[in-house]
């Protein structure tokens, strides 16, 4: 018990730390600012500049929209066309649209209609990328709610364009209105899944900011994928991988998601569902993470006993002090963390997310293992492995007061 004790801690540490060694630089060359080595050069400088289609799937009429599709619409990238689909006119995105709509003449909008067999999402990147004429060469899907900095679109097709790669994507940072623990923690989350992006060998697409060779989405079928799949950077990225095309993560094409008034409740559920994609798309790797929500929270718990026996006297000095160690030096580990934000939280309430973001992980994936359907924006989704769609069920939004 005591060797596996040991063992767990060090697997902790080490792991830990090889993922902020590795990707550390990765993250911090899209802090707002910077001008990293091997940014994309102003498109003028290129030698053509390939008409580019951003397809933007919507719904709803979340305060973060307008913000996030006034600076995708506000690209300088010479040559793009925007598609912004809604399911119906009826969406409340709708008059937003329209609005935007008068003010950037790039962009269009396209009503896709209720999907059938895959996501709502999937169904409206689908109908966007039909409404394209034959000269658009690079396909680039965006989600409506983050916001974009000036160089994202130039600097994300930047490894296209020159033939390094026919897949590339960006991510996201979350951005804090308040230094709430659920705030920061989701933050956390989200940094954590920023650090594996760096690790170039085990990268899939994010879909919130992918861009992909026209040819190689007609090519390889991605349109036959995506209409019966619940997900849509998964699957895609797992279909081109089969044909030996891996995603090129690229550190500069970041997004920015405000978040102000996070819960714990709003964590959940957020973090539940994207486990639970993760459970249906990559059934493998999901059953594999049980052994990762050991790593994380089984020497924390050993530890945090082992202290506690010590000052009572069950359990012997030295073990007492090795566990008291281990704490002290993963709190560390989490204080050093906070140096991957452009604007660090305070100390002390960082370091309760820290903690808490390993707990929530391990709770959200013990929920995973109850069956039940995916919901997201008003729509349920029943799946099957591989992420396929079973059948789908609207549920009915609630009313609002006048």
């Amino acid at each position: 018990m005591t060797a596996l004790m040991l063992a767990s801690m060090a697997l902790e540490i080490v792991l830990l730390l090889v993922l902020l060694l590795y990707s550390r630089e990765h993250v911090r060359r899209s802090f707002p600012g910077s001008d990293p080595e091997g940014a994309a050069p102003a498109a003028a400088s290129w030698p053509a500049c390939p008409r580019v289609g951003l397809i933007v799937p919507l719904t709803g009429d979340s305060p973060e929209m307008e913000p996030a599709l006034t600076s995708l619409l506000n690209q300088p990238y010479p040559n793009y066309e925007a598609i912004l689909v809604t399911r119906d006119l009826d969406d409340p995105a709708t008059p937003l649209v329209q609005a935007l709509l008068a003010r950037h003449p790039h962009s269009r909008h396209i009503v896709s209609g209720p999907a059938a067999g895959c996501s709502q999402k999937n169904h409206n990147i689908l109908a966007g990328v039909g409404a394209l004429d034959d000269a658009v060469e690079i396909l680039v899907f965006c989600d409506s709610t983050h916001r974009a900095r000036p160089n994202f679109l130039r600097d994300l097709i930047h490894p296209l364009v020159t033939g390094a790669a026919s897949l590339a994507s960006g991510f996201h940072r979350i951005v804090p209105g308040d230094a709430r623990v659920p705030t920061l923690g989701m933050l956390q989350t989200v940094l954590t899944l920023h650090l594996l992006h760096g690790f170039a060998f085990i990268a899939l697409p994010w879909g919130g900011a992918t861009a992909i060779l026209r040819y190689a989405f007609q090519a390889y079928g991605i349109a036959g994928v995506l209409r019966q799949k619940v997900l849509d950077d998964f699957p895609l990225g797992q279909r081109l991988l089969r044909f030996g095309i891996r995603t090129v993560p690229v550190a500069t094409a970041i997004l920015e998601t405000h978040i102000t008034g996070q819960t714990m409740a709003g964590w959940n559920t957020w973090l539940t569902r994207q486990l639970l994609y993760l459970k249906y798309c990559l059934p493998s790797i999901w059953l594999a993470s049980a052994l990762v929500v050991w790593v994380l929270a089984g020497p924390i718990l050993m530890a945090v006993l082992a202290g506690l026996g010590g000052v009572v006297g069950i359990v012997s000095p030295p073990m007492a002090l090795i566990s008291l160690g281990f704490l002290l030096t993963l709190t560390g580990i989490g204080a050093w963390c906070r140096t991957l934000v452009p604007q660090p939280a305070p100390l002390g309430r960082w370091l309760l997310a820290f903690y808490a973001n390993i707990f929530m992980a391990c709770w959200c994936y013990i929920q995973t293992w109850r069956p039940g359907p995916i919901s997201w924006h008003g729509i349920s989704y029943q799946v099957t492995w591989g992420g396929r769609v079973k059948k789908i069920i609207l549920t009915p939004e609630p009313e609002r007061n006048p």
